[in-house]
């Protein structure tokens, strides 16, 4: 019987699967653990706070005395204080030392006094504005009140320029025709005839004394006509020197009206038509109208 000849990749592929093998022993059959630390024994003693004259046999610490155990809890506790605590509460609440509550106390104050501080500078900065408005409020019930005083002023002067206005615009349509200034045939015609009335008027009614005295001078009259042709009023602009001639010329006038009433040329603009003329007594006794 003949052995089987072995071929160059089948050693290659059993020494590649040694090699696997022996990595896979070398990986997962070496463990590598930490030295073990062995802990000292401890030991825990307490200050028995009451003395027992019996041994606790189960006792959980060591202390000065022997000491009944006693308590609810599942586990032995070390006592924290020989006092009872004033409140119960199955929660550890934090406690915060006197500095802290001094601390805490401080600010509170301070707070309450920055809270007083504010309320009484809110009351001032209050105060003032109340000052303040009470001062705007004033000051414009004086400008109101002035404002009305000018307004109550203005609307009387305007009332007074308004009377002012109508009684100017209800006065008489004034004309004043002097001798020079008679152009115009419409009061030419007029005058003219009031001057013939006067002058025969006049000469009719001279005055004896004037003509026993042989008095002589010129009397200037200003008559004012009504439209109906009545004198309205007479007035002398300039005296002759002698109250005898100045009578003699007003009464002159006086008893020559009434005129002629206005034409319709002269009402149209002329409520009061106003002739000056001049009147010349003469040492011949004639009374005359200077042109």
């Amino acid at each position: 019987m003949s052995a089987t000849a072995v071929s160059s990749g089948d050693r290659l592929s059993f020494t590649i699967f040694v090699a696997i093998v022996l990595h896979a022993i070398l990986i997962f059959g070496i463990a590598f653990t930490a030295p073990r630390i062995e802990l000292p024994n401890v030991m825990e003693v307490t200050l028995a706070q009451h003395r027992s004259t019996t041994a606790d046999k189960d006792a959980d610490f060591l202390a000065q005395a022997n000491q009944k155990g006693s308590g609810s809890l599942d586990k032995a506790a070390l006592i924290t204080s020989p006092h009872q605590s004033r409140f119960h509460d199955s929660q550890i609440q934090e406690i915060q030392p006197e500095e802290s509550r001094q601390a805490m106390a401080a600010s509170e104050a301070k707070n309450r006094q920055v809270v007083t501080t504010t309320a009484k500078s809110r009351r001032s900065h209050d105060n003032r504005n109340s000052s303040e408005l009470r001062q705007e409020e004033t000051e414009v019930r004086d400008a109101q009140l002035a404002m009305a005083w000018q307004s109550s002023e203005i609307s009387s002067l305007e009332a007074r320029l308004a009377a002012k206005k109508q009684a100017y615009a209800k006065r008489p349509k004034v004309r004043t025709v002097a001798t020079i200034s008679t152009k115009y045939d419409r009061d030419a015609a007029y005058v003219d005839a009031f001057r013939s009335r006067v002058e025969e008027i006049g000469n009719k009614n001279y005055p004896d004394e004037a003509k026993r005295r042989n008095l002589q001078g010129n009397v200037r009259l200003l008559v004012a006509i009504l439209p109906s042709g009545r004198v309205k009023d007479i007035t002398v602009l300039k005296s002759s020197g002698h109250s005898i001639l100045d009578q003699a010329a007003r009464q002159s006038v006086r008893l020559a009206e009434p005129f002629m009433p206005f034409p319709a040329s002269i009402r149209k603009d002329t409520d009061i038509l106003q002739v000056i003329r001049t009147w010349k007594f003469s040492t011949s006794d004639v009374m005359t109208a200077e042109n």
